[in-house]
């Protein structure tokens, strides 16, 4: 019974998709698992889904919550995982059969405590070599930071390493800070250019959803906890001044058009300071620079009227 693997999948409103996903997780090459369904107060039948599933497979454990968002949900399986090592999969998006076992010979293979995966998704139209590599954590930190990969699904942990760490509750990007604190416990991390994980792009996800006041607070909050919780070099500087030129930039844009988010420019005018200090010759861009340069009432004008063109 050695080598077992927990998966922790947050079940919320998925009817169309859970059979896909729990389907591809019991049908791993790698047999010795953990299969924890937590179901989130689910309103559709998704609850009863994961009860279904359970009747049939032993390895599934169900856990039935009220609804109180995917990072109470995940940290309600982490309270009660019994694996060697730790693995997340959201319920609308599923796996290739393989890749668990692909990933923990790996981890095992080069002793590693966390192992990485590229995603597959429509969106996603980059190469996948197969290639391997270990990366030391500056490495991984630019990496992760430039293509905005910090979600937490496209890893497998050494449960040793996360026991104690949880998500914090009720709040969007929670994958950015625990990412962040996952990188700061360890030294290297194995890095695999295979899509294994298949992400749904076709489900409407709070991410995705209607622009709030929510997005740009925790926006910020997750952005300048990257800032205070990554080494002080150079290299890495860089990589997080092109983060913030871009990221911020798009909520600038996001602000302008939805201007009953920020009616007295209070965030228009924190977003636009950190573009200000960390735009460069080495980042800049029209966009950045409109938001540099044009008043509020000019960006909000461009916004709104690029938006409506676009939606035609």
């Amino acid at each position: 019974m050695e080598n077992k693997i927990s998966v922790i999948v947050p079940v919320y409103k998925v009817e169309t998709y859970l059979h896909r996903c729990v389907d591809s997780l019991i049908n791993q090459t790698h047999k010795n698992l953990e299969i924890i369904l937590i179901n989130d107060g689910s309103p559709d039948s998704s609850g009863e889904i994961c009860d279904r599933y359970a009747t049939k497979d032993n390895r599934i454990i169900v856990i039935h919550k009220k609804n109180e968002g995917s990072s109470c949900a995940r940290n309600a399986g982490l309270d009660i995982v019994t694996g060697d090592y730790i693995a997340f999969v959201d319920s609308d998006d599923y796996i290739n059969e393989l890749m668990l076992e692909t990933m923990l010979n790996k981890l095992l293979e080069h002793n590693l405590d966390v192992i990485e995966i590229k995603p597959k998704s429509k969106n996603n139209l980059s190469s996948a070599d197969n290639n391997f590599e270990i990366q030391g954590k500056n490495s991984a930190l630019k990496r992760i930071i430039k293509n905005t990969t910090f979600s937490v699904w496209c890893r497998l942990y050494k449960r040793d390493i996360v026991n104690d760490l949880r998500f914090i509750p009720k709040i969007i990007h929670q994958d950015v800070f625990y990412t962040i604190d996952v990188l700061n416990r360890i030294n290297k991390i194995g890095y695999l250019n295979s899509k294994l994980y298949n992400y749904n792009t076709d489900n409407v996800s709070i991410i995705r959803s209607k622009y709030t006041l929510e997005k740009i607070t925790i926006g910020i909050r997750a952005t300048e906890y990257i800032m205070n919780n990554i080494p002080k070099q150079p290299d890495l500087q860089q990589v997080v001044n092109d983060y913030i030129t871009y990221y911020y930039t798009d909520h600038y844009f996001l602000l302008s058009r939805n201007t009953e988010v920020d009616p007295n420019n209070v965030f228009r005018k924190k977003v636009k300071s950190a573009i200000k200090k960390s735009i460069s010759f080495k980042n800049y861009g029209l966009r950045p620079l409109m938001v540099v340069i044009l008043p509020y009432k000019i960006m909000e004008f461009i916004s709104k009227s690029y938006y409506t063109l676009t939606s035609r």
